[in-house]
């Protein structure tokens, strides 16, 4: 090792110990430094050779770029991000290293861009969407010895998604709202931010609620849908059809679509019963038709539709078009976050799940009794009434005292081998439903012990779906109290707890699963009969916690395992592929 002497530093002053004395400066000489060693020549002429120093502190000028920008271990950076840094002591050049692997841009192998300025456009790198990078800044100074500092290394991680479009910012007033951005066929009128106007598209198109019209549902109040969106948005764009029709944005910069290895373009809609018409999307002059059963577009669950880009030449998209064809097209859709995925789109197939693990089956026409041929049947208590069902009968319970009664059968339970850690057993609880119920307590499927974690509920709370055991719960997104007859399925796997990873609802075919506030695991355990329509505590609980349905309730599958997503769209009548959401 090579020691640099620093000159004329002069004697240090010397101190009694009894007081703080005045701090002494030594100028270095901006000497690049790893290690300063002191030489003590002599004391201040004691007679034992004996020296000591204190407090003392080095100021330097570091060499090496810190202070990154993004912070390291920052997520949802764009792949084309512009990275800085604050530049080490009199760097002439920078050399910025990123990679996946960490070993690599430590040992200064990994791919880099160089720069003059203490910033770096990451463009050149060709970074990809949903991966963790690590980068590193090597200062250089060839005026220095040596003449290259390497950095240390941080790490970012890209988007999983981009996000074209996701309806966040539009809202009641001018410039926001929604149809100044994505334009319909009633146009918009001039005022300061748009003085000439707009006439309109020549189309049947309305985009946004109508606020001003007396006679709207909607009248002064918000233009944009805030209370049925997909998971985790708060608002969707309501897109209203008559005839042909069609609304389109125009970009204000030219979009690259294929930015960080972007392969499909992801649409998110949700239907309305009565819906009629085909949907399809044009990407400048390139017009893609939707390809799956048009019905979907008269289904209230949120759907993706997953649009293979990797053939198109989206690398400078100016325009995109959002259409209705067909004769008597007429309806309303809601539109949620448009993005693109580094993934190819995948589709969920429906699959016919077979009668071997069906434990249990009610296809209520004109009686309880159970279909599966293991003899479990039911009583009817009160007077639910036969009426016209989804498929063939249904059963109507009037909220009072009405449900069904599973004389003898204790559902499906938890493991109780190990006492110590009780594993609950997988199952599936497939059945359509309709109602108009507000309420939040309209059970349609329950069995298990009054008890922490031991008691199963299935029901519909305030519109929308619900699954409980008593510490905690899971909910759906999707309102099913429109009058209207949807499939709707809970499914639990093994050892399951009340997240979203472990146990799964869906809304005709589609997974609903929304909320979740428990990671407590289901322990259900034997005590009451399994119930239709009714919360069917323990007895000793009392009258008071009973809960009823409110509506009809039709073909009631219990499953012993826990069921594909292409099992439920074929249970929800589904016989064609629909595209899976990311």
């Amino acid at each position: 090792m090579e020691w640099t002497s620093i000159p004329d530093v002069g004697p240090i002053t010397q101190n009694t110990g009894f007081a703080q004395a005045e701090s002494q400066a030594v100028d270095m000489g901006l000497a690049l430094a790893k290690y300063v060693k002191l030489n003590i020549l002599s004391n201040h002429g004691g007679l034992l050779p004996q020296y000591g120093v204190a407090e003392v502190q080095f100021l330097a000028i570091p060499t090496q770029a810190r202070t990154p920008m993004p912070a390291d271990g920052a997520v949802d950076i764009r792949p084309d991000t512009t990275v800085t840094w604050r530049a080490g002591r009199e760097a002439s050049q920078s050399t910025v290293y990123v990679d996946t692997d960490m070993n690599a841009v430590a040992e200064g192998t990994a791919a880099s861009v160089s720069s003059h300025t203490n910033s770096a456009d990451l463009s050149a790198l060709d970074l990809q969407l949903d991966q963790t990078y690590y980068w590193s800044v090597s200062e250089a100074n060839d005026a220095d010895v040596p003449s290259v500092w390497a950095g240390p290394v941080w790490s970012l991680s890209t988007l999983t998604a981009l996000i074209v479009d996701d309806f966040e910012d539009y809202g009641n007033v001018s410039p926001d709202r929604p149809f100044q951005t994505w334009s319909d066929g009633y146009g918009y009128s001039a005022d300061e931010f748009f003085p000439e106007g707009y006439e309109g598209n020549g189309t049947g198109a309305g985009i946004g609620h109508d606020i001003w019209s007396v006679a709207s549902a909607h009248f002064e109040g918000d233009i944009m849908e805030t209370s049925n969106t997909i998971a985790g948005s708060n608002q969707s764009m309501p897109f209203y059809f008559n005839g042909a029709s069609s609304t389109e944005r125009t970009f204000a910069e030219p979009q690259n679509w294929t930015l960080g290895g972007a392969k499909t373009l992801t649409i998110h809609f949700s239907g309305q019963p009565g819906n009629i018409g085909t949907l399809f999307v044009k990407i400048n002059n390139t017009k893609i038709t939707y390809p799956h059963d048009s019905e979907n577009l008269a289904i209230s669950a949120w759907q993706a539709w997953n649009i293979d880009l990797s053939s198109m030449d989206v690398q400078n998209v100016t325009t995109m078009q959002i259409g209705i064809d067909g004769a008597g097209a007429t309806g309303m859709l809601l539109i949620d976050d448009i993005r693109l995925y580094a993934q190819p789109g995948q589709v969920i197939t429906p699959a016919d799940p077979g009668t071997e693990n069906l434990v249990a089956y009610y296809a209520l026409d004109g009686n309880a009794q159970d279909a599966s041929g293991n003899g479990r049947h039911g009583t009817l208590v009160g007077s639910p009434l036969f009426v016209a069902g989804a498929i063939g009968q249904a059963l109507e319970f009037d909220g009072i005292d009405d449900y069904v009664n599973i004389d003898g059968y204790k559902g499906i339970n938890a493991d109780q081998s190990d006492p110590n850690n009780p594993v609950q057993q997988p199952f599936t609880i497939s059945n359509w439903v309709n109602t108009i119920s507000e309420a939040g307590d309209t059970e349609m499927v329950t069995w298990g012990l009054q008890g922490s974690g031991t008691r199963l509920t299935w029901r519909i709370h305030e519109g929308r779906l619900r699954t409980e055991h008593n510490n905690g719960n899971l909910r759906g997104n999707t309102y099913v109290n429109d009058g209207e007859w949807h499939h709707i399925a809970l499914v639990v796997t093994e050892g399951a707890n009340l997240r979203q990873d472990t146990t799964h609802l869906y809304v005709d075919g589609y997974e609903d699963t929304y909320f979740s506030g428990s990671d407590n695991a289901f322990n259900l355990t034997a005590d009451s009969d399994v119930r239709i329509g009714m919360s069917g505590p323990h007895e000793a609980a009392g009258v008071a916690n009973v809960r009823y349905f409110q509506g009809g309730l039709d073909e009631v599958r219990i499953y012993d395992r826990a069921l594909s997503s292409g099992e439920i769209m074929s249970l929800a009548g589904k016989t064609e592929p629909v595209d899976k959401p990311f």
